[in-house]
């Protein structure tokens, strides 16, 4: 009997970052292990060497073709049962509502993730890996659309550990560090922190090495692109970090954080609504944070009470339930 096959589309390159493709890994793996469906992906962006990714059936496609020509030459090739879409935001276009209708009259399943909540009248179900969603926007479906704490497409590898406060602090600033905080916060951090802080600088796969003082007051670990973070982040007793996937990746072991965007105001509404959960110190700007990163690491109480209720928030895995309703659509 042949198993029936999920596509998983997304973006991911130096400018997109790889917050879609993270995601995605999350959900091929979950799926992978029901062993009722086999996942594979179409990644729409640059090449990727990624170790996770090579253990599974892909193709990469420029971004310059047409992500609706891409989609239907992978759909003719594999013959899956459901496609899901993690994209871009700035990358949508018009046509995607032909591709979704293509895909229904091939009586093919499709998913939406995340930017194509819009579309949700096109497709079987929409996933928002967010807690804070308003779903009053789209009323025509919530029948079909989840969202919540429990929503998050993350990977959690290693059991947690119990938190205690020490000097190693993980900084985390994305796959492609795209607002360059490589050239201006080491320099911050190795000021301004107490003299016995230890510093795991996380360079992503897409990002430049960052400029590191050369007279060096504290201990400078630089991580060049590692196939995961958990360890990394196990190991941690603080972390720095941008708002993004790895952010949840770091709640979901209970780990003292500080976040913050640096991408204007695009993550705002989250970032309120954050604060409100109490789950991590959130700030707006590199200078806030590398100071509510100083005032947490002499507050233990307060990073003890973050650390419990991250626990509690992210006690369910999202990528667990997706996996169920994707393998629910393709019929097994």
């Amino acid at each position: 009997m042949t198993i029936p096959r999920v596509l998983l589309v997304c973006h991911a390159s130096s400018t997109m970052g790889l917050g879609h493709l993270a995601r995605l890994l999350a959900l091929a793996q979950a799926i992978r292990k029901t062993g009722t469906v086999h996942p594979e992906f179409l990644i729409i962006g640059d090449a990727i060497k990624n170790d996770e990714l090579s253990s599974f059936s892909f193709s990469c496609h420029s971004p310059a073709d047409e992500l609706e020509q891409s989609v239907k030459i992978a759909v003719t090739a594999r013959l899956p049962r459901v496609v899901v879409f993690d994209l871009y935001s700035k990358l949508l276009s018009p046509a995607l509502e032909e591709l979704f209708a293509w895909l229904q009259s091939r009586k093919i399943r499709s998913v939406g993730v995340d930017s194509l909540v819009n579309y949700c009248q096109f497709l079987d179900f929409v996933w928002v890996p967010s807690f804070n969603f308003d779903s009053s926007k789209i009323p025509s479906c919530t029948n079909k659309l989840k969202y919540g704490w429990d929503s998050f497409l993350i990977q959690k590898r290693l059991p947690g550990r119990p938190w205690k406060s020490g000097p190693r602090i993980l900084v985390l600033t994305g796959g492609a560090d795209v607002t360059h905080l490589g050239n201006t916060l080491p320099q911050q951090l190795d000021m301004l922190l107490t003299p016995e802080s230890e510093i795991h600088w996380v360079r992503g796969p897409y990002a430049v090495p960052p400029i590191v003082p050369d007279n060096q007051r504290l201990l400078w670990h630089i991580h060049d692109a590692p196939p995961q973070l958990d360890e990394l982040i196990v190991q941690s007793n603080y972390v720095l970090t941008v708002f993004g996937v790895s952010f949840f990746e770091v709640l979901q072991y209970g780990i003292p954080a500080v976040v913050f965007s640096p991408y204007g105001a695009k993550d705002q509404p989250e970032l309120e609504a954050l604060k409100e959960e109490r789950v991590a110190v959130v700030c707006h700007d590199p200078d806030s944070a590398v100071q509510g990163l100083i005032e947490l690491m002499t507050d233990t109480d307060l990073a003890t009470a973050y650390s419990q209720r991250a626990l509690e928030k992210l006690s369910t895995n999202g990528a667990q339930k997706l996996a169920k309703l994707v393998c629910s659509l393709a019929g097994v």
